[in-house]
């Protein structure tokens, strides 16, 4: 924290984009646990407040960003408070994309944020708190409504101006809060990369990480909300907007965990590649 001469640390609030869509997609799976619907359900027969153009879309194509959904423009996702979903998305969601094909679909992700708050009968946020967030003992995370809620711990985001000089950004808030409303504590953002699958039975805690797609042209396959590296080792979340950024990496073998937050837009991979080189080195 520039202003405040403050070393940033575990206990700090930050815009945990990744653990964001980590949240919304074990709240799905919770759901899909308890009977509610399956992944292979086609999401308009539980949708109640919008609905999807292509009828036949399922709760797996749409966690695993198969689904072709469009999404709202990047200049409708941050704002100083959250509205009401149908002002940003639509009551009908539109599906220009291919199906089948991985396509990362912040509009996807809407729909299984208004998924959850229909067959529950909650607002997002309260049903997807006492779905993941109070199970996992995440007390430090939060889904606020107002960036005014968002209190002194709140990390503050700075742009570098061509002097070198740190501009602070004026706080905002992810108007989708399924793809990027959780502001959270590093800490509780280790506890939910380590404990997430704690909350779902075994072998749909396996699914959620065995590849649904074939590989990209990167080599990457998409899960249930993962994104699965190429030799099937490692599993990721991640998100950014300015001028922040979260990643998420899960060691699919053991479960340990990785993260990387910043309050500045900086490139992510010389830092997350070192990390991994450091479970090398450990292993070796």
């Amino acid at each position: 924290d520039l202003d405040h001469g403050v070393e940033l640390g575990p206990a700090h609030r930050w815009s945990a984009y990744c653990g964001s869509a980590l949240a919304t997609s074990t709240a799905v799976l919770r759901l899909v646990a308890d009977g509610r619907f399956t992944l292979d359900t086609p999401a308009n027969d539980r949708l109640r407040t919008v609905r999807l153009e292509d009828a036949t879309i399922t709760v797996r194509e749409l966690v695993s960003h198969t689904a072709g959904v469009d999404s709202p423009a990047a200049s409708e996702l941050l704002a100083d408070h959250v509205p009401d979903l149908v002002s940003v998305i639509g009551p009908v969601v539109t599906c220009g994309g291919p199906r089948g094909t991985i396509r990362p679909s912040n509009g996807g992700y809407a729909v299984l944020g208004q998924l959850i708050a229909d067959v529950t009968g909650a607002p997002y946020r309260e049903a997807v708190t006492d779905l993941v967030l109070a199970p996992l003992g995440m007390k430090d995370s939060t889904f606020p409504a107002r960036a005014a809620d968002l209190g002194p711990d709140a990390v503050t985001g700075y742009n570098v101006n061509p002097d070198g000089t740190f501009t602070p950004v004026p706080a905002v808030i992810c108007t989708i809060p399924a793809i990027g409303g959780l502001w959270a504590t590093a800490a509780d953002t280790v506890r939910l990369g380590t404990a997430w699958s704690t909350l779902l039975p075994a072998e749909l805690a396996r699914e959620a990480v065995t590849p649904q797609t074939a590989p990209a042209s990167t080599g990457f396959r998409m899960a249930l909300g993962w994104i699965i590296s190429g030799r099937g080792d490692l599993a990721v979340q991640a998100g950014a907007a300015p001028p922040a950024s979260a990643f998420l990496r899960l060691r699919i073998r053991d479960g340990q965990v990785q993260v990387v937050l910043t309050n500045r837009g900086v490139p992510l991979g010389p830092v997350t590649d070192r990390l991994l080189r450091s479970w090398t080195h450990a292993a070796a």
